[in-house]
């Protein structure tokens, strides 16, 4: 599968999920919250987020701030086999939400990380709850710290 086919089929799943959040909230409404994590200290969640998304080129998406932050956190790659991973761990750690939920269920597709999954949901299962925490209340905290308490201990 050559690279702009994937590239294709990710922007297939979540490109329209984003374009219609944009389409309602404004392509740049988030643009004044990602400058100014970008002026935060260096370490910080804030400013880890922001030089993320710079890095890959993307921007904050209304509704996405915090599962941004959830891969920061947590140490998945914004590439669809990690998203399911992530997802995965999620559902393992309380969060059943639709999306959360949909997304997994995209793992079907992907039979390579399979033998993954459960680990990433046992992973999740055994790890503090991460749900209720947002990019808002931790973004000048570092980020060392959150990942200290939070982030994903890995066991194999």
């Amino acid at each position: 599968m050559t690279n702009a086919f994937r590239q294709l089929k990710y922007l297939k799943i979540t490109g329209g999920i984003i374009w219609l959040l944009e389409l309602i909230h404004g392509k740049d409404y988030l643009a004044p919250k990602l400058n100014h994590l970008r002026t935060l200290q260096l370490g910080t969640v804030g400013r880890e987020v922001a030089e993320m998304l710079d890095n890959k080129k993307y921007r904050l998406i209304p509704k996405f701030e915090n599962h941004d932050l959830k891969h920061i956190i947590l140490d998945y790659e914004m590439t669809m086999k990690d998203e399911i991973r992530m997802q995965a761990y999620l559902i393992g750690n309380g969060n059943l939400t639709f999306p959360c939920l949909i997304f997994f269920s995209l793992g079907v597709f992907y039979p390579v990380i399979w033998k993954d999954l459960l680990k990433e949901y046992q992973t999740g299962k055994a790890s503090k709850s991460i749900h209720f925490l947002t990019l808002d209340n931790c973004r000048e905290l570092q980020l060392k710290d959150i990942k200290s308490e939070y982030g994903r201990k890995i066991n194999y």
